[in-house]
């Protein structure tokens, strides 16, 4: 549990809720070999062999099944290295990612029920996620798309995909895990897609089936017209590739970051901004129902549009049949970095610091 509480790993702090996690996770038998992997220290069988006093042997055969059958803590390189990863994000994608949903089972259920606990406590992301480097942005639905003459590339998921060949879907985590906690809602799961290089490490290890481009789009397309909206990863690399998802406001637990926990940090600010235009406006309140971060909301005969929780996608715009809503360029926009050496040389300082202030907050406070 110390390991995991680290500010190092974004951990919470430890607590009844987060050791009832950490056993559920681990064994008895697996925590006497995980204890050896301190947080960003990965070692090799042979040194946690050498820590622990057992069998290499038996240290290997422990640590394979963490990381390839729980997948739960990571294996990479020759020698094989194992390392703990952060719970979220980490853990909590690897243990529920799947490409066939027979395969959750009670000990997912568990896992979950669990998770949830700690994140409806507001225990794993309060210290950190206002703090850090936007890491998602969120696309504009493509029945907005069409008419920003001013996107950038990147805001056309369809363009995004074009420079790759290689496309792996998956159910979304986070819908998978509400689904199991029984607070799931009838939108489609099979949202989640990694492109490009990226994707042949996860088809490989089973956490998704290889699709097509066409496939592709055609999932999105389908979840955007069930609500769900898109992101990607803040930055438009053609070396490693991406990930995206399409999620919504109940389920997603990036968008519930704003929604539940008010900690936008995490979330790019958006190219586009809903604009009304009140005379056209018929108070019909279809954008308050439609808005899955909850930006809109009715009082007093009017409407209140709350920017710092729109994430630019658009429903909005497209539920008002009255046309009384439109899309306009953010002047706060940015683009998405070139590549993820830029995003790391953003992302290092501010988690460095971040850490120290968490821990010294900890430790004096």
């Amino acid at each position: 549990m110390k390991h995991y509480a680290s500010p190092l790993l974004m951990g919470p702090r430890p607590s009844d809720d987060l050791l009832a996690l950490i056993m559920h996770i681990f064994t008895e038998d697996e925590a006497e070999v995980a204890q050896y992997l301190p947080p960003l220290r990965p070692r090799t069988a042979k040194k946690v062999a050498s820590l622990s006093g057992r069998s290499e042997n038996d240290v290997t055969r422990v640590l394979d099944n963490l990381a390839f059958t729980k997948f739960v803590i990571l294996a990479f390189g020759e020698p094989r290295k194992y390392t703990i990863i952060p719970l979220v994000p980490g853990v909590f994608e690897m243990a529920l990612l799947t490409p066939d949903l027979a395969t959750r089972n009670t000990w997912h259920k568990t896992f979950a029920e669990l998770f949830e606990r700690l994140w409806d406590k507001g225990l794993l992301m309060v210290e950190y996620a206002s703090n850090n480097y936007p890491s998602i942005r969120y696309l504009p639905v493509s029945g907005v798309s069409k008419t920003l003459y001013s996107a950038w590339p990147s805001d056309k998921f369809a363009e995004v995909l074009e420079p790759y060949d290689l496309f792996a879907v998956g159910n979304c985590q986070c819908r998978v895990a509400m689904q199991l906690v029984g607070k799931g809602c009838a939108r489609p799961l099979e949202n989640c897609v990694a492109i490009g290089p990226v994707a042949k490490h996860i088809i490989d290890r089973g956490l998704m089936r290889k699709a097509d481009r066409q496939e592709v789009l055609e999932i999105k397309r389908h979840a955007e017209e069930q609500g769900c909206v898109s992101f990607l990863t803040n930055e438009v690399s053609k070396r490693m590739g991406t990930g995206s998802c399409s999620c919504c406001g109940c389920c997603c637990h990036a968008m519930r970051s704003i929604n539940q926990l008010n900690t936008p940090g995490m979330i790019s600010k958006p190219h586009f901004l809903p604009v009304q235009d009140r005379e056209k406006c018929q108070l019909c309140k279809k954008c308050v129902q439609i808005c899955p971060m909850g930006a809109w909301a009715a009082s007093n005969g009017d409407l209140q549009f709350q920017t710092i929780r729109c994430i630019g996608c658009g429903l909005c715009v497209l539920a008002c049949k009255f046309g009384a809503l439109t899309l306009q360029e953010s002047r706060d926009a940015r683009p998405p970095q070139d590549g993820w050496l830029p995003v790391l040389l953003k992302l290092v300082p501010v988690y460095l610091t971040t850490s120290v202030r968490v821990w010294a907050k900890r430790l004096f406070l």
